[in-house]
């Protein structure tokens, strides 16, 4: 239950300071992809159907607030959960620094999801040059974030349990 509710305020927070607070920032290129993060965070930590509902509904979160085109993000976020997922079963990922790798997948994923999106969806619309540079830039802040944002998520749900003292008679 705990997890749910530290996953429920982290995404709802994260999808307002994404799609809000950052996008006001006329010195950045681009917003950090906060829920690529969260999403890569549920990939390595919750192998279960929990962790894939959780990340589908961050997506669509991400969908109803960003004005994307319907479904992108869904697909997108359940499809980051679903790679960064196989590649924990495989490899060890509990060190800093394979969690930044496990971050640069999940953006590798996202970014070819939106690509092809657009490439099939409306190719000749599409400012691919900008579009390109918005999503790197996404990609970029989300793996220096990334750091930070696993060790406010491990410090809220990996709290060891306290032994309870037993008093001795």
């Amino acid at each position: 239950m705990r997890a749910l509710l530290v996953f429920a305020l982290a995404g709802v927070l994260s999808v307002v300071a994404q799609t809000t607070l950052l996008e006001r920032l006329s010195f950045l290129p681009a917003a950090p992809d906060l829920i690529v993060i969260l999403c890569v965070y549920l990939g390595l930590h919750y192998h279960s159907v929990g962790g894939a509902t959780g990340a589908f509904l961050l997506g669509y979160l991400l969908d109803t607030f960003s004005g994307s085109p319907p479904g992108l993000y869904c697909l997108a976020m359940t499809l980051v959960f679903a790679m960064v997922y196989l590649v924990s079963k495989r490899l060890w990922v509990e060190n800093p620094v394979t969690a930044v790798a496990a971050v640069a997948v999940g953006c590798g994923v996202k970014i070819t999801t939106v690509m092809a999106y657009f490439a099939l969806a409306a190719p000749r619309n599409v400012a691919w040059l900008g579009l390109t540079r918005a999503l790197l830039f996404e990609a970029l802040f989300a793996l220096v974030l990334s750091p930070l944002a696993f060790t406010a998520l491990d410090s809220n749900l990996r709290r060891p349990r306290r032994k309870r003292a037993h008093a001795v008679d």
